[in-house]
């Protein structure tokens, strides 16, 4: 379209199809997948958090590094054209994929999600604060509220569990990883969600954080529809990979 943007059927033909997918994933194959999903996040976050160590390899195992200048954004960047395996940023001591990081934002999955609840315990017991997304519909707006745990969560619309009202708001910033759910990712980058728009408003309301995709291998794609609103990744983790970067050029 003249516009930039795709007529709203092609994604909701999309979105039909993934959910279909979604759901004809085996329990036991989810389960797996977000294991090792979990698993390749906390290889990234372990190699950034505040008592990483500062010397020897430590990207993770197949990642491979080589700097960029730095974004005029603001944010170190690190990006190809075209990337499909993640590099080291630029300020990020001993070749991390990330620089520094103190907060990781995660979220309750719904059954369509990557599920990363055994992230909350583990981040927290690596110094790393823990955010999760709390939602007002009457406003269309979601917060990044700080939780001790998945205790502090409570009832919310449309099925999801969020923090409680006591749970104090936090500002993302560039020491804080967003996890971002998604029905699917394409290999550039770009986020195909659940039509609310509420993560993408979030993302552009916190530029400086660092924005991590979660899916099966199975839910990557070549190319997705995206319209102007539409916000892309940093990285899109799988059990099978992590691509990117996409550091300054989302």
């Amino acid at each position: 379209m003249m516009d930039g943007r795709v007529p709203a059927a092609a994604k909701v033909a999309w979105r039909k199809r993934l959910r279909d997918a979604w759901r004809a994933l085996d329990p036991v194959e989810r389960e797996a997948v977000s294991a090792a999903i979990c698993r390749r996040l906390q290889d990234l976050l372990e190699r950034s958090a505040p008592a990483a160590c500062s010397t020897g390899p430590t990207v993770a195992a197949g990642l491979r590094g080589a700097g960029r200048p730095h974004d005029p954004g603001g944010r170190p960047g690190a990006r190809d054209a075209h990337p499909s395996r993640a590099t080291a940023a630029p300020g990020a001591p001993c070749g991390r994929v990330l620089p520094p990081v103190r907060a990781v934002m995660l979220y309750a999955p719904l059954p369509t999600e990557i599920d990363v609840t055994p992230l909350l315990d583990w981040a927290r017991s690596r110094g790393l604060e823990v955010l999760v997304p709390w939602v007002d519909p009457a406003r269309h707006v979601m917060e990044a509220r700080a939780v001790a745990g998945w205790d502090d969560l409570v009832p919310g619309p449309w099925g999801l569990r969020q923090p409680a009202a006591r749970c104090p708001s936090r500002q993302p910033g560039a020491e804080t990883v967003i996890v971002v759910p998604g029905l699917a990712f394409d290999r550039e980058g770009w986020r195909l969600g659940r039509g609310g728009g509420y993560y993408d408003r979030f993302l552009d309301r916190w530029p400086a954080a660092w924005r991590a995709g979660v899916a099966p291998a199975r839910m990557v794609v070549p190319h997705l529809p995206r319209d102007p609103h539409d916000r892309r990744m940093d990285l899109v983790v799988t059990e099978a990979e992590v691509l990117g970067p996409w550091w300054g050029v989302r």
